[in-house]
């Protein structure tokens, strides 16, 4: 009897261990695939950043070209102007 208590409660044992370990390597995959996930979503940040950069930089450069085209359109209208 003794012994039949002794080999359920090993079974037992052996059991909860076995499904804790498989619940266990289940979080550990999850939190790897969402470390992963977050990764990828850091490097998407970080291109999608430097690509808003590079659009600012060419809106501002082509925003001086359009000044300084301006500015000599207008220079062009007074000379214009005095020459009539």
């Amino acid at each position: 009897m003794r012994r039949l208590i002794l080999i359920t409660s090993l079974i037992v044992s052996l059991v909860l261990t076995a499904g804790c370990g498989y619940r266990r390597q289940e979080i550990d995959a999850r939190i790897s695939g969402a470390e992963d996930m977050a990764t990828a979503a850091r490097v998407h940040a970080d291109e999608s950043s430097a690509k808003a950069d590079r659009a600012l930089q060419a809106a501002l450069a082509a925003k001086k070209s359009a000044d300084e085209a301006n500015e000599r359109a207008q220079l062009t209208l007074k000379q214009a102007g005095r020459v009539n």
